[in-house]
């Protein structure tokens, strides 16, 4: 067992740099990590970055079990992580814990103690509700024209959020999905279409053919919608709603991918898969702990600092009070980049 101190520490699941961008133009850039670390992604933009500076220090493989409090219970004492199989506790001025919205949940939930018997920071109960992961689909419209593009990626589209002619509220966001590919449609599709895997070139001619959406919907704060825990495993509660206005998105796009232009013609695609992702698909995960000024219907303060312990904040799509049908991270990002303007201000 060792014990270690810091300035501050970030407790988070990890995500790199260079002038000129080794990108390869290869087809498989959205939705796999890149291996030539082309991508502006948090890993390449900002761990790596931060990595040059003498007082950050990064532990990686490093399970962190729980967290420990003063006797008081109004400050984090110690951070339990588990590296090697072996113990070890880090302490610091400040905690941040940023390991999104269900994993941050679950840390402060696992983490309780005779002052805080419910889970840290959960006076209010509201530690792991209100739990929002968007209701997302994947559509691809395939046609009789050949849609060869690699990098598709490129438009979005807002002309349903406010609703429709006859629906007044928002439906939802529409923008392109990176092109999919021979190995995704077999996987996803063999029983819409009455083909086998091994039918290689039917898959590859109707890739080679679709044109690939994704459509999200608003996820509506529901406090029955939580993160708890079963021993040492994570449950998900959670019910859909807001199905009405995806429904409607859903059926709303289908109508105008049924007509697409050809030349001078209009040619109705041949057939669509839908997919509507499913409870194991909260890549959009927010608002476990949601910010606000009233601590008895709030975890944290409008800094994102719990309320109920004073040295311990929470960054990441966590504080979230309610979704917006777009993806949350450069609003996870601008908070975090407001956050840190707060400390730094504490810290001096």
């Amino acid at each position: 067992m060792t014990t270690s101190y810091y300035d501050v520490i970030i407790i988070g699941t990890g995500a790199g740099g260079g002038t000129l961008s080794p990108c390869i133009r290869c087809n498989t850039c959205d939705g796999f990590p890149c291996l030539v670390d082309a991508k502006a992604d948090a890993d390449l933009n900002c761990v790596r970055p931060a990595e040059q500076y003498d007082n950050v220090t990064l532990i990686t493989e490093a399970k962190v079990k729980r967290l420990h409090t003063s006797l008081s219970g109004r400050e984090v004492i110690a951070v339990e992580a588990q590296i090697n199989g072996e113990i070890h506790f880090f302490s610091s001025d400040i905690v941040v814990v940023a390991c999104g919205a269900i994993n941050s949940a679950a840390l402060l939930l696992r983490s309780a103690n005779e002052q805080h018997p419910n889970g840290l920071a959960n006076s209010s109960e509201q530690v792991g509700r209100n739990f929002m992961k968007h209701q997302n689909a994947a559509m691809i419209g395939v046609s009789l024209k050949a849609n060869l593009t690699e990098f598709q990626k490129t438009l979005a589209i807002n002309d349903f959020y406010w609703g429709d002619a006859d629906f007044d509220y928002p439906m939802g966001h529409v923008q392109l999905l990176g092109k999919v590919n021979a190995d995704m449609i077999a996987q996803e599709s063999p029983s819409v279409l009455g083909l086998s895997f091994q039918e290689k070139n039917a898959f590859e001619a109707i890739a080679s053919h679709s044109v690939d959406w994704w459509l999200t919907t608003e996820d509506l704060p529901d406090s029955n919608n939580r993160v708890t825990l079963r021993g040492d495993s994570i449950q998900l509660n959670y019910t859909e709603n807001n199905t009405e206005a995806y429904n409607r998105l859903v059926n709303r796009w289908t109508q105008v991918l049924k007509m697409i232009a050809c030349g001078e013609r209009i040619i109705p695609a041949s057939f669509y898969f839908r997919k509507k992702l499913p409870l194991q698909g909260v890549a959009h995960q927010c608002g476990t702990c949601r910010f606000g000024e009233d601590p008895k219907t709030s975890v944290l303060d409008i800094n994102c600092r719990t309320h109920d312990i004073d040295n311990l904040y929470v960054v990441d799509g966590s504080f979230f009070c309610s979704s917006a049908a777009v993806n949350p991270t450069l609003t996870i990002i601008a908070n975090a980049l407001r956050v840190g303007d707060r400390l730094i201000e504490r810290m001096a």
